[in-house]
């Protein structure tokens, strides 16, 4: 049994470094709002890692009760510090931005 020609192995290869690249170069990562551990008097919130998913910006697509949690969670601790004292990230202020324009009026 001969081994695969070299031009083989190269395409071969090149074919593994495309697939593993592309598996590994997404786009900013979106998802669920974290809110942080539940309490039922928080002095603080937390940041969040993510930017909002489709659950919240699907439109008729989206699902709503997570879009009612992200409300209730904004509604009542939007005015609160994070715990980390840091200001808001990127994607902090992509939810809060989201927040904004769902209860515009």
């Amino acid at each position: 049994m001969s081994s695969p020609s070299r031009p083989a192995r190269t395409a071969a290869l090149l074919l593994l470094a495309v697939a593993l690249t592309a598996c590994g170069a997404s786009g900013p990562r979106t998802g669920a709002l974290d809110q942080g551990s539940p309490d039922a008097h928080p002095t603080c919130r937390v940041h969040q890692h993510v930017l909002p998913g489709s659950d919240y910006t699907g439109g008729k697509d989206s699902s709503p009760r997570a879009v009612l949690d992200m409300l209730r969670y904004y509604t009542s601790q939007r005015a609160l510090p994070f715990c980390d004292h840091k200001p808001p990230t990127a994607q902090d202020s992509a939810w809060t931005g989201l927040y904004d324009r769902l209860t515009r009026r």
